[in-house]
C-alpha cells in the first residue's frame, strides 16, 4: 500500500484526465479518511466559528458554477483572481467541474458524495475538491509535483484531514529518498506553516474575491509572500527554476 501513495496524491490532487485513475484515488482516499480521519469536524467547526462561513454553510451555493464560467472570468480585468485564474486553468488544461464528474462517478455507490457524509459535510467536503486550483494561484503552488506535496500540506492542516496529511507526507517522503530530494520534506513542512497562518480558505467568499485583485486577495488572506521550493516532475525529469522567494 505504502508505495501506491504517490499515486493518491498525483491522481487526486492533480486531475488526471483517466477518469479510472481519479476512481481509484478516489476510493483510496476514501478508505484511508474513514481509517484515519477526514477532518470532518474540523472543517465543519472552523465553518461555523466565523460569519462568513456560518453564512455559506446557511446557503450551500455550489462555487463551482462560478468557477466553471471560464468566459466571464477573462472577461474580468488583468490583474484579478478571477482574471489569473482563468488563464491557470487554460494553460494547464485543469478544469474543476471535469474532476468533479470523475469523482462523483467514482463515488456512485454513495450517491456522488463522500461516504457517510451529512448533507452539511457533503457540501463542505466539494467545495474543498472544487476550490483545489484556485488556491494554487492565491498560494503560488505549482502544479509540479513539489507543488502539490507543498499545496496537499497546506490544505489538510487547515481541515485537519489527517488521511490526506498522512498520505501526503508519507507520498513526500518516499519521493525525497528515491529521488534524493531531500528539500520536498522542507516544502511539506512549510505548506504546513503556511496553512496554519493563512486564512481558513474554506470560509472565504470566493465569489467575491475573484473580482479583486490578486495581490490584494493574497495579502488579505496571508499568503502575499510565494512559496519558496525547487519544482520537480517524475514526467519532465527536469527540474524548474526555483520559485521566487
Amino acid at each position: 500500500m505504502l508505495g501506491r501513495f504517490r499515486d493518491v496524491i498525483v491522481t487526486i490532487t492533480r486531475h488526471r484526465q483517466d477518469p479510472e485513475d481519479v476512481a481509484k484515488g478516489v476510493h483510496m482516499i476514501d478508505a484511508l479518511g474513514a481509517l484515519f480521519g477526514r477532518g470532518d469536524r474540523t472543517m465543519v467547526g472552523r465553518m461555523r466559528a466565523s460569519e462568513q462561513g456560518r453564512r455559506i454553510l446557511a446557503a450551500r451555493k455550489s462555487v463551482l458554477d462560478v468557477l466553471a464560467d471560464r468566459p466571464r472570468l477573462r472577461t474580468l480585468p488583468e490583474g484579478t483572481l478571477g482574471r489569473a485564474y482563468a488563464h491557470f486553468a487554460d494553460d494547464n488544461q485543469l478544469f474543476p467541474e471535469e474532476l468533479a464528474e470523475a469523482v462523483i462517478e467514482a463515488r456512485a455507490a454513495t450517491g456522488g458524495q463522500v461516504p457517510g457524509a451529512t448533507p452539511e459535510l457533503a457540501f463542505l467536503q466539494d467545495r474543498y475538491r472544487d476550490l483545489h486550483d484556485i488556491w494554487h494561484v492565491v498560494t503560488g503552488y505549482g502544479t509540479d509535483l513539489a507543488g502539490e506535496y507543498g499545496i496537499v500540506a497546506l490544505q489538510s492542516k487547515q481541515v485537519g484531514y489527517r488521511a490526506m496529511a498522512i498520505t501526503g507526507f508519507l507520498s513526500t517522503l518516499m519521493t525525497s529518498i528515491a529521488q534524493r530530494r531531500f528539500d520536498l520534506i522542507g516544502t511539506w513542512f512549510e505548506g504546513r506553516r503556511r496553512g496554519r497562518r493563512g486564512a481558513y480558505l474554506l470560509a472565504e467568499d470566493w465569489e467575491s474575491l475573484l473580482e479583486q485583485p490578486l495581490a490584494e486577495v493574497q495579502a488579505k488572506l496571508g499568503f502575499e509572500k510565494p512559496p519558496v521550493y525547487r519544482p520537480f516532475d517524475y514526467e519532465k525529469s527536469v527540474e524548474a527554476p526555483a520559485q521566487a522567494a
